[in-house]
């Protein structure tokens, strides 16, 4: 505070400092009063533009209501032809706000449909991973059932190794997402997407997810295995 910035040929004296909650990259711009600015850049007190912020409450369809009405307006005032799409120009950052939630809508609806065809693809995966293990472990199947295992304790023992499998697997990519998530948020300097993180909801909601997709993926070899009989087993091995 009080001291003097150089840019250029001229110096600049700093009287305050800006600090953005929301963490956006304004905290890196210097901010001059805009009579200096119309004395440096044009030599006069004209305004050449005019920068307007709306109250939040009413929208983006609002905010596009409103560019829509000031515009209407100076056009009136300044008895510019409504028709001249040149003779006066703004630019409202709603419009391009609508068209960006479009298209995030869009893309949240591809991602959803790329991530159920991937759990699909897990569930295949790990329930043939399951029928495997059941396979390998037909002979020890058939000795806790002759030992008096009944088919519920075999398909919970099936099912539990089913979601242990899937939970693993799934906290291991998840961790990996979190991982990358932290080493994108050191490199994002000037974009308006800041902090990036996983929401604790969400996490709890992919565990039981997680859970579900695991029982669902081991019921199947789970009853398998429920069905061997002791002496078929014994025999094969």
């Amino acid at each position: 505070m009080g001291k003097f910035i150089n840019i250029g040929s001229r110096a600049y004296k700093v009287i305050g400092v800006f600090q953005d909650r929301g963490g956006d990259v304004e905290e890196s711009y210097l901010f001059i009063p805009y009579t200096t600015r119309q004395q440096i850049l044009m030599g006069s007190d004209k305004i050449g533009d005019i920068v307007l912020t709306f109250n939040p409450e009413i929208g983006a369809s609002g905010a596009v209501k409103l560019g829509d009405d000031i515009k209407k307006f100076l056009k009136e005032k300044k008895s510019i032809d409504p028709t001249d799409p040149s003779g006066l120009f703004i630019r409202n950052v709603a419009d391009e706000f609508e068209r960006s939630m479009q298209f995030a809508s869009v893309l949240q609806i591809i991602v959803a449909f790329v991530g159920i065809g991937t759990l699909i693809a897990g569930i295949i995966g790990i329930s043939n991973i399951m029928v495997f293990i059941v396979k390998e472990r037909t002979k020890e199947l058939g000795i806790r059932k002759a030992l008096g295992a009944s088919p519920s304790e075999i398909i919970k023992m099936i099912l539990t190794e089913s979601i242990f499998i899937t939970a693993v697997s799934g906290f291991l990519g998840m961790a990996g997402g979190i991982l990358l998530l932290n080493s994108v948020d050191t490199g994002l300097y000037d974009y308006f997407i800041t902090r990036p993180g996983v929401n604790f909801s969400l996490a709890i909601t992919a565990t039981i997810v997680l859970i579900v997709f695991g029982v669902i993926a081991g019921y199947i070899p789970a009853k398998r295995a429920a069905q061997i009989k002791p002496i078929v087993a014994l025999r094969d091995e």
